[in-house]
């Protein structure tokens, strides 16, 4: 996980690649962009369980704007550097304030420097 956004309008487990779509498709010696967010995003949705059932909003976001979006992998949504502002504030308010400090209180257990 690159970064980690708690807001009013969600849980964003965010994945910075730098990466072509071609060479996202064509190395075969790692995990393809899309299948990393999806696990990362995975492992952070079982670790707010404790919280209470929060969503995680899973985002791929491509430095080159060139990643496209999988159909194999619908939990992921891709996005680029240039829209990824517009992408969060396009989305609903799920979460009042307290509730993002208290996420992010548990959250804080996880974080490793």
């Amino acid at each position: 996980m690159d970064l980690v956004l708690v807001c009013e309008r969600g849980v964003f487990m965010i994945e910075v690649k730098n990466w072509s779509d071609h060479y996202a498709r064509t190395e075969t010696n790692s995990l393809s962009p899309h299948e990393q967010v999806e696990r990362a995003g995975k492992v952070l949705w079982v670790g707010l369980q404790v919280v209470k059932n929060i969503l995680v909003t899973n985002v791929l976001l491509s430095i080159k704007g060139n990643l496209e979006y999988d159909r194999d992998f619908r939990s992921v949504f891709v996005t680029s550097l240039a829209k990824i502002n517009q992408f969060i504030q396009s989305r609903e308010e799920v979460y009042y304030e307290d509730e993002v400090k208290k996420i992010v209180k548990d959250l804080k257990k996880y974080v490793t420097t």
